[in-house]
């Protein structure tokens, strides 16, 4: 299996808009969810810097989303041609694997920055957290 498989179940699991919605309330960003917020005991300095972490890297996420769906949809169109080649299938394929492992590497570098802010409990609060939400998603 690739490497980017293996970066792209750890983006899963860290993710810090892997979880959002929290009773009949959803927020896309946690952080300024108030439960949670309340929960970590986040002060606002901290709501703030994350939000800043997160904004600066928004745009490249999307960007490289979009882009990644572009060639998703090339190597669909390329597929469903009956003069397709082995060679320019597995091209595209490896081009679609190396974006989903960078996009992968962003949004990983995205949450260290984020998990920098938090001390070591709000860290344990948050994980704590996740697992709460993953366990009413089942």
């Amino acid at each position: 299996m690739r490497v980017s498989f293996a970066l792209a179940a750890a983006a899963c699991l860290l993710s810090v808009n892997a979880f959002g919605f929290m009773g009949a309330e959803i927020h896309y960003k946690w952080w300024k969810n108030p439960r949670i917020k309340e929960e970590m005991e986040l002060t606002d300095k901290q709501v703030e810097t994350i939000d800043d972490v997160f904004s600066s890297y928004k745009e490249r996420i999307v960007l490289f989303q979009r882009e990644l769906k572009k060639e998703e949809a090339e190597l669909l169109n390329v597929l469903r041609k009956p003069e397709c080649s082995r060679d320019e299938v597995m091209e595209i394929t490896d081009h679609i694997e190396d974006m989903k492992a960078t996009l992968t590497r962003i949004k990983v570098e995205m949450y260290l920055k984020i998990k920098n802010v938090l001390t070591q409990e709000q860290q344990t609060t948050l994980h704590n957290i996740k697992e709460r939400y993953r366990g009413r998603a089942r």
